[in-house]
């Protein structure tokens, strides 16, 4: 069926080919399984077919039908590895092959009976069971089974333990119309659980949504007081820059310390009038006695690295001194 038929398909098929998909993956998921796991639930009780007729099991509920194995043709065969729809329908693609009559003459049923365990064949191969019963006499068997009231979910001969079937005819029977079609309860309830999964899946991703919704409100909640809390941050730490800067301003700005130093090193004849520091250079300017020279001594202090008359205004000389006006720029170790 290609797209365009798909799209002008009605409802009806569109049920039959989801059904018929559905069907196949359970089919696919089946066949994943071990062989033992899917179909190893041993029969406690079951109807049988001899002579022409049904005889019913005595406990109710029983689906088996057993049927004598020398009525069916068994062959063994070595298959490669796969599901169990896709060696059904290897079998029936090849049964001419298989078996010594023709393959619609027949009804066919294989069982897996384990991994091939001859030399050389590899661990992908399978030995498998086939089994085929005559058309004839599976419509005989049906038509018993009708009469007796059975609606067998399985049909086969015991196997040599007498555990349970040796291989199952019921689906070839079926699909042959000799057999009605089995309820569909195991779809159903395939399908609640696939509906049940989608729905905690999609129960779990609306708590996530939900969760995540809900730790976005928190975070938009406190937004304006993180806000806050920033502004603050930036305003304690910009205080502290400052703070920094003033404390490295005072360590590097002494002018008592700087004034203590000069008054050392002046000589006690000479007087300031004038004290002006701006962190670099210092200006002095004052008065000394006849016959004292300030710059000399202040050169000879060592504490400055530089000492300079400055010719930015003109002093007169008074009677009690000799007016001086210098420049001075302190050593590192010795001011600043």
């Amino acid at each position: 069926m290609n797209l365009s038929e798909l799209l002008n398909s009605d409802m009806t098929t569109l049920a039959r080919l989801a059904r018929g998909g559905f069907d196949w993956w359970v089919r696919e998921l089946e066949g994943l399984l071990p062989a033992g796991l899917v179909r190893g639930r041993s029969l406690t009780a079951w109807h049988r077919y001899e002579n022409g007729a049904v005889t019913a099991a005595s406990r109710a509920g029983v689906e088996a039908l057993v049927i004598p194995g020398e009525l069916c043709l068994v062959r063994t065969l070595t298959l490669p590895r796969m599901s169990q729809s896709d060696l059904a329908a290897l079998v029936a693609l090849d049964a001419d092959r298989i078996m010594p009559v023709p393959a619609d003459s027949v009804v066919i049923g294989i069982r897996t009976v384990g991994p091939a365990d001859e030399a050389g064949t590899g661990a992908d191969m399978l030995r498998v069971q086939v089994g085929a019963l005559p058309i004839s006499r599976a419509r005989e068997i049906a038509e018993a089974a009708r009469a007796a009231g059975v609606v067998p979910a399985q049909l086969g001969p015991l196997d040599a333990a007498g555990e349970r079937l040796d291989f199952d005819l019921a689906p070839a029977m079926r699909k042959a119309g000799l057999l009605p079609p089995r309820p569909a309860v195991a779809r159903f309830w395939w399908s609640a659980v696939a509906v049940l999964v989608l729905v905690n899946i999609g129960t779990a991703v609306l708590r996530d949504q939900q969760q995540v919704d809900r730790l976005q409100v928190l975070v938009d909640a406190q937004s304006p007081a993180l806000t806050a809390v920033r502004r603050i941050e930036d305003r304690v730490m910009g205080n502290a820059r400052v703070v920094q800067a003033l404390n490295a301003r005072r360590a590097s700005h002494q002018p008592l310390r700087l004034m203590a130093m000069v008054g050392g090193a002046l000589p006690a004849n000479a007087w300031v009038q004038r004290f002006e520091w701006d962190g670099k250079s210092l200006r002095l300017a004052g008065y000394a006695a006849p016959g004292v020279n300030v710059v000399s001594v202040l050169k000879a202090s060592g504490l400055f690295a530089n000492v300079r008359a400055s010719r930015s205004e003109a002093v007169a000389e008074t009677e009690t001194g000799r007016p001086f006006d210098l420049v001075l720029t302190p050593r590192a170790e010795g001011g600043a």
